[in-house]
């Protein structure tokens, strides 16, 4: 797949460069020649990119392999970058535009099998929207493991060079990187802490909906959000806790992500993940510091700091 046929783009860019000169002369035969030639190549190549794309959009993924790079992805950025290299030199002939058309085609047919690949489970198919479902089903969640893996892999790997519709591409690979990285951090972050983050959605939602002029304190006096209630949940979650959630978290995503083709893709990605996690902590810390001060007065002593999440995501 992708690793045929590639000599022959160089070919033809020599023969466009040919005809070229020699449109400029008398010789006619040499140019009905190379004309017939080129033309011959060029059906060749289309030939081989249907081919390819059909190939692409026949490719089943066994279950229990449904992870890591896919076929198509790993191999594409070697692919381009040879094409790129062969027409280095090629602006301005027809078989640069013949070649962009074949890389939009090919990266639409990759990303659109990729989706199909990864949802070929019921589960995974209709949990897989932006609410993940249920965050501990294990079909939704391999969903979006899947397309991080491989979305990481095209923008790590994919060398532009410039190319406009590489460009084009290597952007739209690294959205669907972050749409679906957010989706994924928002089901297993909940594990660790589920409970605390319930309640700061709900006590921010009160926040929110308060008449104008009433004082946050007053949220205090609902029984769900009194002061009594709000440290019960900060002993619940003392810095032990946090700790002990983050060590779990942390073995988790080098579950999910550590075992890549290349390991040096594998340990980037590992940490790119880490490091995001490493900021819903922080931020997590920094909306409990402002309820506590805006509705209990900061009398309520959150135990574990930023320091604690830094140090706990760097062991």
């Amino acid at each position: 797949m992708l690793t045929s046929h590639r000599q022959g783009v160089g070919v033809i860019a020599v023969l466009e460069q040919k005809l070229l000169e020699v449109e400029e002369t008398s010789q006619e035969y040499l140019a009905r020649t190379l004309q017939k030639v080129h033309s011959r190549l060029s059906g060749l190549f289309t030939k081989f990119l249907d081919e390819q794309i059909r190939a692409i959009e026949d490719t089943k993924v066994k279950i229990n392999k449904r992870k890591g790079t896919i076929a198509f992805i790993r191999i594409f950025p070697s692919f381009s970058t040879a094409l790129e290299t062969m027409l280095a030199s090629a602006e301005g002939l027809d078989i640069r535009e013949t070649v962009n058309n074949a890389y939009a085609r090919l990266n639409k047919t990759m990303f659109e099998s990729l989706k199909v690949i990864a949802r070929e489970n019921p589960s995974a198919a209709t949990n897989s929207g932006a609410t993940m479902g249920d965050p501990e089903d294990k079909e939704a969640l391999n969903y979006q493991i899947l397309l991080i893996e491989n979305m990481n892999h095209y923008v790590e790997e994919v060398e532009t060079k410039n190319n406009p519709v590489l460009e084009e591409w290597k952007d739209k690979a690294a959205k669907e990187f972050d749409e679906h990285l957010s989706l994924y951090l928002g089901a297993v972050i909940r594990r660790p802490l589920g409970k605390l983050l319930d309640f700061l959605d709900s006590t921010e939602s009160h926040l929110a909906s308060l008449p104008p002029g009433t004082p946050a304190s007053a949220i205090a006096e609902r029984a769900s959000h009194s002061k009594t209630t709000f440290r019960r949940l900060l002993s619940a979650y003392d810095s032990k806790e946090i700790r002990r959630g983050i060590e779990t978290l942390k073995k988790r995503v080098e579950k999910h992500f550590g075992d890549a083709d290349d390991p040096n893709i594998s340990r980037g990605l590992v940490q790119k993940v880490l490091d995001v996690c490493e900021g819903y902590y922080e931020n997590v810390e920094k909306r409990m510091q402002s309820i506590s001060a805006d509705i209990y007065d900061g009398e309520a002593a959150i135990e574990w700091t930023r320091g604690d999440v830094n140090s706990s995501f760097k062991k």
